[in-house]
């Protein structure tokens, strides 16, 4: 009775009697009793409810089945771990498979008679409590040994014992135990060989792993560390020698697990933090791209636009996706010196005159003076000061030309102009699609980067209908 006071049990069965019987037989032997009578139901319960210690779930319901209904609880984070027998009035071989997938406990045979459901149950909580212990695998040639290592620990540990290196490697194939006692002397495989196999199975890489033996000299003292034991304990045993040894090693390891989860946690956090810093930024980011645009009626997702377009190009030259995203935000922010450009001048339809051209042409070193001071972004201005730097050394503000204008400033000078070519503006409507093929044929190697221009030649090219600019590369 002491095994099954205060646990907590819930049925979920559509058919009222059998739920009634249910409770009838596991209340009136100490158990904790809910029921009802669907998968949804089952679930919402669940949530609500993080103390249930075991569900019995019928395979055969409506609407949600019994092994819908599992594979909705393991796939949710907080009651995935919920331990679960079936029940089921059919033969429950043909379910075998996806319980072993879903981790099923057991099956219990409808109608529930009481005996069998009570013994059913009671197992379950039994291993559950041996579960409860870690486990200690003792590895010995010496049945002896063996039967004196499991007296001893069994009062702490779970222990298992293996009498050869086929045992211990068949065990290890199938389960984890926390730790392992090894013998150092043992027929057809000594213990040294025997860890250097187990470290071969992917779970027991870095199993804790103690040596037994009789030696007492300094080579054998050696080996043990060398070959990767954390520790050695002589024979003849003496039990609180051992144990002290064992609790030791496992505080330790438990101690090493808990930091290793704490940074991935710290890490995960982190990273979480700077996915919502980025995200935060690429939205303030836009919407200074927005602001800019709004003050030229014509260039409505202008700064868009060239963004996406210089992110083609830079995926299209083999460039990194870090790459990639760095050329998207400095792009967006390219003319944001416009800021510093009185609307009449922007929103001009007729030809500016030279003192109009004079400040337009302030707009690339505003921008600089605007963005200098983000940090956190030491690239985010090249854009803004260098898109009007010309490959042959007639741009502007610096003049300069060639491979010494930034390279993110010569892709975005390319996606600059097509967009500015092919969008309708205050003095003209959208050029032609041969129109603006032709102007960047001509500026090659002299406005613009050859190599670039020629990858925007090939976006145009494949642009057989002129929609690059009305879907903005769907990016």
């Amino acid at each position: 009775m002491n095994v099954r006071c205060n646990k907590n049990i819930l049925i979920v069965d559509d058919d009222s009697m059998a739920r009634k019987l249910a409770e009838f037989v596991l209340t009136k032997d100490g158990y904790n009793v809910m029921s009802v009578d669907s998968g949804e139901a089952c679930i919402e319960c669940l949530k609500k409810d993080s103390n249930i210690d075991l569900v019995l779930l019928d395979i055969e319901m409506p609407e949600l089945n019994g092994i819908e209904t599992l594979e909705r609880i393991r796939s949710e984070k907080t009651i995935a771990d919920t331990r679960v027998i079936f029940l089921t009035a059919n033969d429950f071989s043909k379910f075998e498979e996806d319980s072993k997938r879903l981790g099923v406990l057991d099956f219990i045979s409808k109608p529930l008679f009481g005996p069998e459901i009570l013994e059913r149950i009671k197992k379950v909580f039994a291993k559950e409590q041996v579960c409860d212990k870690e486990t200690v695998l003792v590895i010995d040639d010496d049945r002896m040994n063996l039967k004196f290592a499991e007296h001893m620990l069994s009062s702490v540990y779970h222990v298992v014992t293996a009498q050869s290196y086929r045992e211990a490697l068949d065990y290890l194939s199938k389960e984890l135990p926390s730790m392992v006692l090894l013998d150092v002397h043992m027929p057809d495989m000594d213990g040294f060989e025997l860890l250097t196999e187990i470290r071969k199975i992917k779970s027991c890489e870095d199993l804790p792993v103690i040596f037994l033996t009789a030696d007492s000299d300094r080579e054998t003292e050696v080996r043990v560390f060398r070959e990767g034991g954390l520790d050695y304990i002589q024979k003849p045993f003496v039990p609180e020698v051992v144990l002290e040894r064992i609790k030791r090693i496992l505080s330790l390891r438990k101690l090493q697990v808990s930091l290793e989860s704490e940074v991935e946690r710290r890490t995960a956090e982190l990273e979480e933090s700077k996915r919502k810093h980025e995200i935060l930024s690429l939205q303030v980011v836009k919407t200074l791209a927005s602001a800019i645009d709004a003050k030229d009626r014509y260039t409505n997702g202008h700064s868009s636009r060239v963004a996406k377009y210089s992110k083609e190009i830079a995926l299209r030259a083999g460039k990194p996706i870090e790459y990639q995203n760095e050329i998207y935000f400095v792009a967006l922010l390219h003319d944001i010196g416009k800021i510093g450009v009185p609307d009449n001048i922007l929103n001009k339809n007729s030809k500016l005159t030279d003192e109009e051209y004079e400040t337009i042409k302030q707009h690339p070193s505003i921008g600089v003076e605007i963005l200098r001071n983000i940090t956190e972004m030491p690239n985010i201005e090249i854009g803004a000061h260098y898109h009007h730097e010309r490959f042959d050394g007639k741009g502007y503000p610096e003049g300069l030309n060639g491979y010494d204008i930034p390279e993110i400033a010569r892709i975005i000078a390319v996606a600059d102009s097509y967009d500015a070519m092919s969008s309708r503006r205050s003095y003209r409507a959208a050029l032609p699609q041969e129109a603006v093929r032709k102007e960047i044929v001509n500026g090659r190697g002299h406005q613009f980067d050859p190599g670039f221009a020629d990858i925007m030649l090939k976006m145009i090219d494949e642009d057989v209908r002129y929609e690059l600019r009305d879907d903005g590369l769907n990016m």
